[in-house]
């Protein structure tokens, strides 16, 4: 699923395009989220989640990088985050299969 909306601030109307979990943690690094439906891609221009904790239950987390675009992210656990190039939208997923599994 990917989740895109307009507008240049979080702050200026509610997004109802946007999951809300992710509506308090745009453009605030240190932030936790917790994801509830994956796959989701997050709209970079809706929603900057730079610095923000990102986890989904039974699959770990990660942080979303402050580095350019192109970076993915996983774990032992089976989360996946990427900050895709150019537009430095953000996409969570979990690998198939039980947690742990390689």
């Amino acid at each position: 699923m990917t989740m895109a909306a307009c507008g240049s601030s979080p702050h200026t109307s509610p997004n109802l395009a946007l999951p809300s979990e992710f509506r308090a943690a745009c453009g605030h690094p240190g932030a936790h989220v917790t994801v509830r439906k994956v796959p989701v891609t997050i709209s970079h221009a809706a929603c900057d989640l730079t610095g923000v904790m990102i986890t989904y239950p039974g699959h770990g987390g990660a942080v979303v990088p402050r580095d350019h675009g192109g970076i993915g992210i996983g774990n032992s656990l089976g989360l996946t985050l990427t900050v895709h190039p150019g537009t430095l939208d953000v996409t969570v997923n979990v690998r198939p299969g039980p947690a742990g599994n390689e």
